[in-house]
């Protein structure tokens, strides 16, 4: 069973680390995806680039729009996901639970749907 772990990161805080910081969590970040890969549990990872950079796109009635990001006014934005291969939810938690950027942010655990 797959399940998507959205993180989330308070931007402020994201952005008051300095370089040494920062590439220590991209260090953790890799060998935690290494471990995962090791484990059979990895689908696929990736980091965001700053909700400043998002586009909202909607389409309306044959009318498609666009408006310029961030959208939501919250503290945590979206910074990242993986895409795990779990056993069940209690496997996808701790799967989340070791994901470095947890420390400094959320996890939302979502099971991907089997669509027909």
């Amino acid at each position: 069973m797959r399940f998507l772990c959205l993180l989330h990161f308070d931007q402020a805080e994201m952005n008051a680390l300095d370089a040494a910081e920062l590439a220590q969590m991209d260090r953790e970040a890799e060998a935690y995806d290494a471990r995962l890969m090791a484990s059979g549990h990895y689908v696929t990872a990736l980091a965001l680039a700053a909700p400043q950079s998002a586009v909202l796109v909607r389409s309306r009635d044959g009318v498609v729009s666009s408006t310029d990001g961030p959208f939501a006014e919250t503290k945590e934005q979206l910074g990242g996901f993986y895409l795990a291969e779990a056993s069940d939810l209690d496997d996808a938690l701790a799967i989340a639970g070791r994901i470095p950027g947890a420390r400094c942010g959320s996890v939302e655990v979502r099971p991907v749907m089997a669509l027909p």
